[in-house]
């Protein structure tokens, strides 16, 4: 009898050291588990975060290149402007110095920092002067042509339309150089008409 109450106590001690191991092992799965479910979330966290982080990236780039786009288009039409005897006549009438301002308070209201780094930066604040110079080059095209007798215009388009030429050239060469180091590697063609287009990849 004695026997038997000895065994059935080891039984019981037996199945109550099983019980407490399998709840320490209970325990430590839902703990693992519970840490595999939190580092997951943690993950999709900051992999949301750095998408987030990524469109507002490329949106910004996106706008700054637009906006360089615009200028380099503005003073690519001066130029083509400029070599149309039909529009030569009306350079003392109509002058598109409006579009220009406003475009290049666009440019200088743009928040360059954005762009988070140096070469981004000094590349898109190039447009600006380009802007103004080609506004210049068309505002002295404007007072030389009302100041000179008719005879002598003919010349004076020459020159200032090589001016502008010269500008329109290095505004073209700085928007690829603008896309490089934004990331856009593909340079913008050129429609039928003269003017750039060219939506930047995603």
């Amino acid at each position: 009898m004695a026997a038997m109450e000895s065994a059935s106590s080891q039984l019981a001690a037996w199945v109550e050291a099983v019980g407490a191991i399998a709840a320490v092992i209970g325990a430590a799965w839902v703990a693992a588990r519970d840490s595999r479910a939190a580092r997951r979330r943690e993950e999709r966290a900051i992999d949301q975060a750095q998408r987030r982080e990524d469109r507002a990236a490329l949106a910004t780039k996106t706008a700054a290149l637009n906006l360089a786009i615009l200028a380099t288009t503005q003073i690519h039409d001066l130029h083509v402007l400029l070599l149309d005897e039909a529009w030569q006549g009306r350079v003392a009438r109509v002058s598109p110095s409006h579009a220009l301002l406003a475009t290049e308070r666009m440019l200088t209201a743009f928040p360059i920092q954005s762009l988070g780094d140096a070469p981004s930066m000094v590349e898109f604040s190039r447009f600006p002067a380009s802007l103004a110079t080609a506004a210049e080059i068309y505002a002295n095209l404007e007072t030389a042509v009302r100041a000179a007798p008719v005879a002598k215009r003919a010349a004076i388009f020459v020159e200032f339309t090589s001016q502008m030429e010269r500008t329109d050239a290095v505004s073209t060469a700085r928007l690829s150089d603008l896309r490089k180091v934004l990331g856009f590697t593909v340079d913008p063609p050129l429609l039928k008409d003269g003017s750039l287009s060219g939506a930047p990849p995603e």
